[in-house]
């Protein structure tokens, strides 16, 4: 008998000891977000080659060796947490993270923002993806992928450029009628301004009624610059001068369904208008007295559903929807990320806005990335480079927010694993004390 047995069988135990390795690091990884277990693949190990009396060539094996440790890229369970800015994968991919200029990949999607408003991993590094275009306001993705960072906690305010007022004015009411509501306008500092919009009926004609609402647009003249505190009366945001008892400004026009039909400001034209949005001239306002001006503004007509906002039908008086598109300078209340990876800002003026994009990353080989730790890997030979695109791209997967995806190590086949392991070792070990046997007895022999 040769010594082939005590390496042969070593190598089993050598390869039985890297596979109880490899389960004990899947796991004391069990409860890592983001893990990708690992399994151990061997190979036989040929040596001897010799020919049978019968001429057939037989190869003897000289025990096993470890041919690959593979990951596993399968999915793991998702879990919800707490936190806003946490995401889960669902599908393929790996989020973009930078570390000092070395771009890596990961499947753990725990982020927080540090001091700096940088998106960043638990262990710190820069959340990578598409960023906002600082001249547009969009996502750019010709800017390339660049480290995610939140702007400014404040946001400047917006002026009021349109409005709309859903009501209906009582048809049934006679000529001299007065209905007010009111309009909130923010000026270019973003300051709250409470318009009255006054309108009052007017039918003129005998053969054919015309129904008419003048109306005017007013805000207290003490409201501007110069203006004495004390001053009670009304300027018209349409004409610049004082407003009258009776609204003048412009009118609404109805036909004999109550449907409105036109709308103007100025004088009554020979021809009624085609009914359309009204642009206001509120340029022609002077100045605040806190310095700010007012916008032109647009009155809309037409609803969304392409209909009359307002109309004359005998029915009560009644304002049944008010909007404008104004807002004071408002400061982050929560941020928030889509399943495109989109990462939008919250503003407690009711404002929100993209701030950046996660991207995910695609390899043609995932399972060859090169391990870097913390569930970090990097791009190897046999990996390929990375495609790089948004959550929901063709072939990409998508994001759940405030969720986690849990390590995909299965408990009961790991431990199924280290009982066969647990038993190649022994059985490995076996056959040398045995080899060790049959050589003693070999060598008592000679005596």
């Amino acid at each position: 008998m040769g010594l082939n047995t005590f390496s042969t069988a070593l190598s089993g135990m050598d390869s039985s000891t890297m596979g109880l390795n490899v389960v004990g690091n899947n796991l004391a990884n069990l409860n890592t977000v983001g893990f990708k277990g690992s399994d151990v693949l061997f190979s036989e190990v040929l040596g001897q080659q010799f020919s049978t009396p019968g001429g057939n060539v037989n190869h003897l094996g000289l025990g096993s060796q470890v041919q690959a440790i593979r990951t596993s890229s399968s999915q793991g369970g998702i879990q919800t947490s707490n936190n806003p800015l946490d995401v889960a994968i669902q599908g393929q991919g790996m989020l973009v993270v930078n570390d000092n200029g070395t771009r890596m990949y990961t499947r753990a999607g725990s982020m927080r923002l540090d001091a700096d408003g940088n998106l960043v991993s638990t262990s710190g590094l820069n959340m990578q993806g598409y960023t906002r275009n600082p001249i547009s306001g969009a996502i750019d993705r010709s800017l390339g992928i660049q480290n995610i960072q939140v702007p400014s906690t404040l946001i400047a305010p917006t002026p009021t450029t349109q409005f709309e007022v859903g009501m209906n004015l009582d048809g049934r009411q006679p000529t001299g009628t007065q209905f007010a509501t009111s309009v909130q306008l923010f000026d270019s500092f973003g300051a709250s301004h409470v318009a009255n919009l006054t309108l009052q009926k007017e039918v003129s004609g005998t053969t054919t009624p015309v129904t008419r609402w003048r109306f005017d647009l007013t805000i207290p003249a003490n409201q501007l610059a110069g203006a004495n505190p004390a001053d009670t009366s009304s300027l018209s945001l349409l004409t610049g001068t004082t407003a009258t008892a009776n609204p003048a400004a412009g009118a609404l026009v109805f036909d004999g369904a109550g449907n409105l039909t036109s709308a103007y400001v100025g004088a009554d034209p020979a021809t009624n208008p085609p009914l359309a949005d009204l642009t206001l001239p509120t340029g022609s306002v002077p100045a605040l007295a806190n310095g700010g001006t007012l916008s032109p503004i647009t009155w809309n007509m037409i609803s969304g559903s392409g209909v009359p906002s307002i109309s004359g039908y005998a029915s009560g008086n009644e304002v049944t929807t008010s909007s404008q598109n104004g807002s004071f300078a408002g400061t982050m209340s929560s941020l928030s990320i889509q399943s495109n990876g989109m990462l939008s800002a919250v503003f407690n003026n009711g404002k929100t806005i993209d701030v950046g994009q996660l991207v995910l990353a695609q390899f043609r080989n995932v399972d060859a990335l090169t391990a870097q730790g913390g569930g970090l890997f990097t791009e190897s030979s046999n990996s390929g480079e990375a495609r790089l695109g948004a959550p929901e791209d063709s072939g990409q997967g998508k994001l759940i927010s405030s969720s986690l995806e849990l390590s995909n190590v299965d408990l009961a086949t790991e431990l199924t694993r280290v009982i066969t392991y647990q038993r190649g070792y022994q059985a490995s070990a076996r056959m040398i004390t045995t080899a060790d046997q049959i050589l003693q007895e070999t060598l008592n022999i000679r005596q």
